[in-house]
């Protein structure tokens, strides 16, 4: 699932409507995708690997809803028009996945942390997400992340979720605590475990780096990768 020897990308559902990252995402060798994503939306057209929480794999790929089941059981936290959609895209498109995969929450995200001097822990349950991040890092990977939050300004929401549903989430009630989440990223991108810096990418057409509070900088490689992206989309 993870592969050591190739540069791997863990890339969240952060939507992009401005800026177009279809040829970096490419460019990595494995694309890790999560839940209800949907390729091809600014955020690369490979369908990599799509790893789903308990629950959601339980109801699309082990004993699958109906689509009817699937509105009523997801509606409070996304957009019926978005739950319709990506239910007949994954019917029409889940062949095209390399792999899909339920995401067991790793449960040595915290010894792992400690091992390596981290003063930050996880409080509450790992998002998806996260958990891949951990165990790729785990497993020594060349490991990238894209489409996550960094800064805690910033209304965390993936693409289709309901308003309302991602307030309640970003004021910290939930199974996950989006605090920790971020202060553990940025640990680790600053600390050179993974490299985020392609989470303080800006949603504007022209290639911009946002600040933020843990003063992240990003690597050369990924300057060097936007730099190349900068140049074919101009040249």
């Amino acid at each position: 699932m993870f592969e050591s020897t190739k540069r791997v990308l863990i890339l969240g559902n952060k939507p992009y409507y401005n800026l177009n990252l279809n040829k970096i995402i490419d460019s990595f060798d494995v694309i890790h995708r999560f839940n209800m994503c949907l390729p091809g939306q600014n955020n690369g057209t490979k369908f990599g690997n799509l790893g789903m929480c308990g629950h959601m794999y339980q109801n699309f790929v082990r004993r699958p809803l109906s689509k009817k089941q699937i509105i009523k059981t997801y509606s409070s936290d996304m957009s019926p028009i978005f739950l319709s959609c990506w239910y007949d895209f994954f019917q029409e498109n889940k062949e095209k996945f390399d792999s899909i995969y339920r995401e067991i929450v790793w449960r040595g995200s915290n010894g792992l942390l400690r091992k390596f001097g981290s003063p930050h822990r996880f409080s509450k349950l790992l998002s998806v997400g996260h958990s891949a991040v951990m165990r790729s890092w785990a497993a020594s990977n060349d490991t990238y992340v894209c489409g996550f939050t960094l800064c805690d300004n910033e209304i965390r929401k993936t693409m289709g979720e309901e308003d309302e549903f991602a307030l309640v989430k970003n004021q910290g009630h939930g199974y996950h605590s989006f605090s920790d989440e971020r202060d553990i990223l940025a640990w680790l991108h600053n600390n050179k475990k993974i490299d985020a810096s392609l989470c303080m990418l800006e949603d504007t057409e022209e290639l911009s780096l946002k600040t933020n509070t843990y003063n992240t900088e990003p690597s050369q490689y990924i300057l060097d990768l936007l730099k190349r992206s900068r140049h074919e989309n101009t040249g």
